[in-house]
């Protein structure tokens, strides 16, 4: 076989190794990612009540399961080093019975905020079976107290 055809299988093969490797590493980081992107164990066996039955009974304490769609995340945004920055709301999702996406808090009697570790594991217009617990803190402008997430089921 004459050098130069060795040498262009050979660039062939290695040219083809590294896609390879490229390859395994892009599904390896993307399943890593999706694996550690989850904070929150799956949704418990807690009594289901929809959003406006939560809503309408306006409990002060307890924990429950409701579905919903997401229709709103949040995260503070960074307060860069040095600046006073004013307080922002703590990280949250705004879930609601039906499916939309909303810009603002101005809720109706089918949404609620919920406040979450890491709100980018969620997908907006996704639905997902949420098991909450009502707080202690009244933190929002809604009638109902802080619902903090204890699980959640896609």
């Amino acid at each position: 076989m004459p050098e130069t055809s060795k040498m262009a299988s050979r660039k062939h093969f290695a040219l083809a190794m590294l896609g390879l490797l490229v390859g395994l590493a892009v599904v390896f980081l993307s399943i890593a990612g999706s694996i550690s992107k989850r904070t929150y164990p799956q949704s418990s066996n807690f009594p289901f009540l929809s959003i406006h039955e939560l809503r309408q009974l306006n409990p002060t304490s307890g924990r429950y399961n409701t579905e919903g769609y997401v229709a709103k995340i949040f995260t503070c945004p960074p307060c860069p080093s040095g600046a006073l920055c004013k307080p922002c709301m703590r990280d949250n999702i705004v879930i609601s019975e039906q499916r939309k996406t909303i810009e603002t808090y101005t809720l109706t009697e089918m949404d609620l905020i919920v406040f979450v570790n890491h709100p980018d594991q969620f997908t907006i217009g996704k639905k997902y079976t949420f098991s909450i617990q009502i707080s202690q803190n009244h933190s929002t402008g809604d009638s109902i107290n802080d619902l903090e997430l204890a699980g959640y089921s896609p």
